[in-house]
């Protein structure tokens, strides 16, 4: 194991010196690391980043699971585990961040000073400097629900990389600084959402998924399978993100809470990707009604007049929605939203493309899919 500046580096670790439970191997990690596991095909590389938020512990779940196995990719794999400090803090597994330090991946589209803003330019300039086929970032969602995958360009490599972890894609125009924003990496980056951190079903997308996307010779491969095997994908686009205003309060209850500007039901979570309809309610208002929230689109802008409207002290919606990423913990509905959005006019169901438009994707960088 070699020290660098931001990242100590471990570069194909056998199988005998990994701990047997995940937790024993996140304390022999103890810092932020970047895992190196050589691939029959050594001449290309694919990156997997894992643990931005320290309570979203799937994708470290799988690559432990992967090194117990004695896994060998398909071609040379790097995996960046970064926010180890936090997802070691007690109890583990259950810190975004740690207070004062701010969310990880919102630093990565302007320089940040300090610790976290070296990190975050330390694992870009990594990425730059081994120039992978593709990055694969994995997180869990805040609240349960279905896995899906995000990606912050309309371009055909994201319909073949999402089929190799789930059929639904969300094309975001919303802009905070996360990982997959970056566009000048040279290469594709997807946002993997596995499914809740408690849910079993998330290590299970996380694990098999990365077992398809380290072990495919190519990467367009889930795109030329026959017909008859080919994942239907399920496309969101323009989402926008319901956020509390500045000193609004929630709760979550399942009657309504008093003197609480909005009551969220215990179980809203499993409104995820389901359809909510006019005539569905979905929370309680307190007596500022809709001005103890905004909804905000692509622009910055509030456009909550669009989406819901207030009925009988309750939020419904003004048109059919589809919701994701309904969380049901206070602190990071306060920190961060209470859940996305996307208008049903907005949302298409469609085959995957049968056809290879890879090298275009960056110009001068090369094919992503050769070999």
């Amino acid at each position: 194991m070699s020290q660098g500046s931001a990242f100590q580096e471990l570069n194909n670790p056998p199988v005998s010196s990994i701990p047997a439970s995940v937790e024993e191997f996140l304390q022999q990690l103890a810092v932020p690391t970047l895992l190196r596991l050589d691939g029959a095909d050594q001449g290309r590389c694919r990156f997997v980043v894992t643990l931005l938020h320290g309570n979203e512990p799937s994708g470290l779940k799988a690559i432990h699971q992967l090194l117990l196995e004695g896994f060998r990719p398909q071609v040379t794999m790097f995996v960046a585990i970064v926010s180890v400090s936090s997802a070691l803090a007690e109890p583990l597994f259950t810190h975004r961040f740690l207070p004062p330090l701010e969310d990880m991946n919102r630093l990565f589209t302007s320089p940040v000073a300090g610790e976290q803003g070296q990190l975050a330019q330390a694992l870009l300039a990594l990425i730059r400097d081994h120039q992978p086929e593709a990055v694969i970032d994995i997180h869990n969602t805040s609240g349960d629900g279905p896995a899906f995958a995000v990606c912050a360009a309309e371009h055909d490599c994201f319909y073949d990389l999402a089929p190799l972890f789930t059929h639904r894609l969300i094309i975001t125009d919303i802009r905070l600084g996360a990982l997959m924003e970056v566009m000048d990496l040279g290469c594709p980056i997807l946002t993997v959402e596995c499914g809740g951190a408690n849910q079993r079903l998330s290590d299970y997308v996380a694990i098999e998924g990365l077992r398809r996307f380290l072990t495919a010779s190519n990467l367009a491969e889930a795109a030329s399978l026959p017909k008859e095997e080919k994942l239907a994908l399920d496309i969101y686009r323009h989402p926008v993100r319901l956020e509390l205003q500045k000193g609004a309060s929630l709760c979550y209850a399942d009657t309504p809470c008093e003197g609480v500007d909005i009551t969220l039901p215990t179980q809203i979570d499993r409104r995820n990707f389901g359809i909510a309809r006019v005539d569905s309610p979905l929370a309680w208002l307190g007596p500022k009604g809709l001005d103890a929230l905004r909804l905000v689109d692509a622009r910055g802008q509030n456009v909550i007049d669009q989406y819901f409207v207030a009925r009988q002290g309750k939020l419904f919606p003004r048109v059919t929605l589809k919701l994701f990423m309904v969380t049901t913990t206070p602190r990071i509905a306060l920190s961060d939203c209470l859940m996305y959005a996307v208008k049903e006019s907005y949302h298409q169901l469609e085959e995957a493309p049968t056809d290879d438009h890879w090298p275009d994707f960056f110009a001068g960088v090369g094919s992503l899919s050769s070999g």
